[in-house]
């Protein structure tokens, strides 16, 4: 099953920029960058991706910190968006959805970051032969006026890379900042066109939930307190949500992996994808948490292609290309033994 999935392709519909650099290409980016790395920089990468048992969401959050420090220059977050992409591609993943939130430092302005992604995911994806889009993301821990300043910058940079920004993700810590005082924002890049990948119900707070699930989203990331009413609601108006199994273990968001809601979604039918949330933080891969549901779910084969095809459906792609990787992702899976 192992070599199965990793030779299929798969599509990414929740990958965190500087979340996904695991710990050998924070090396490589370090030392092309910054120079050779000391005892105590392997250390931090140690750390990067330890995690105490009992670890709460926050300390994830913290972690950040590390690799921002190494983004925070042109040539560092051009470099990290091509490993990223580069890394994706090993794995066989033939479509990623990148999201990242926009950052001004004293190197950068929002805009030059979000320009200098959006070069290197132009670079990369022919040089690693796969399809990248970017979702800039809101952070709800930052003000509102900040929020405002990136859907203003998507929308601008949408209409003229349509094929590459294609919507919004609101992510961040879920115990900062208020989701209402962000919707006028996430109106104005609805209002555009701009798919909405809230992250929802990643906590419990009914209030919040409710006023996500009323305002509309193209996709929930996380879902994790959902309740049965929730799933039926997404279900009938057909959003999937991003179900990202070794993060949400890891963060403390979910008790264990035999009780992930995966099962749940499953057994209600649905609409899931597997997601890796950030795979460098978190030390997976896509193959990895398909493994891990086959192993703890006992999903066979056919429902791993069906998964990954729901992915493809769910994708904010151009109908040609959800067309193009159904016909892969057929290729691959014909010529595999029964």
């Amino acid at each position: 099953m192992l070599k199965f999935l990793r030779g299929l392709p798969k599509v990414e519909l929740h990958a965190h920029l500087n979340g996904s650099l695991n710990t050998d290409s924070i090396r490589e980016l370090a030392e092309k960058v910054y120079g050779a790395q000391t005892a105590d920089f392997s250390t931090l990468c140690e750390q990067f991706v330890k995690f105490e048992k009992g670890a709460k969401l926050d300390e994830c959050f913290e972690k950040f910190g590390f690799v921002h420090k190494l983004t925070a220059t042109k040539q560092g977050l051009e470099y990290a968006t091509e490993l990223v992409i580069r890394d994706f591609a090993k794995d066989h993943v033939i479509y990623v959805e990148l999201r990242t939130t926009p950052k001004a430092n004293e190197h950068m302005s929002r805009r030059a970051y979000l320009q200098t992604v959006l070069d290197a995911i132009k670079s990369a994806r022919d040089l690693y032969e796969i399809r990248v889009k970017l979702l800039p993301s809101i952070n709800r821990g930052e003000p509102i006026e900040v929020a405002e300043e990136i859907v203003a910058l998507a929308i601008e940079f949408a209409s003229t890379e349509p094929d590459i920004i294609v919507g919004i993700d609101f992510s961040g810590n879920p115990n900062q900042g208020k989701f209402k005082d962000f919707m006028p924002a996430l109106s104005e890049a609805k209002k555009h066109d701009l798919k909405l990948a809230l992250h929802c119900a990643e906590v419990d707070n009914p209030l919040e939930i409710r006023e996500m699930i009323k305002f509309g989203m193209s996709r929930c990331g996380h879902g994790t307190y959902l309740t049965e009413s929730g799933y039926e609601h997404l279900k009938e108006e057909n959003i999937p949500i991003e179900c990202c199994l070794t993060s949400n273990i890891k963060s403390g968001t979910v008790a264990n992996i035999g009780v992930h809601h995966l099962k749940q979604l499953m057994e209600a039918d649905a609409p899931k994808v597997l997601c890796t949330d950030d795979s460098g933080v978190f030390d997976t891969t896509l193959t990895d948490e398909f493994f891990l549901a086959t192993e703890t779910f006992g999903l066979t084969r056919s429902q791993c292609i069906a998964l990954t095809m729901e992915a493809v459906e769910h994708a904010f792609a151009t109908r040609e290309e959800k067309l193009l990787m159904k016909m892969q992702i057929y290729s691959y899976t014909r010529r595999q033994p029964l």
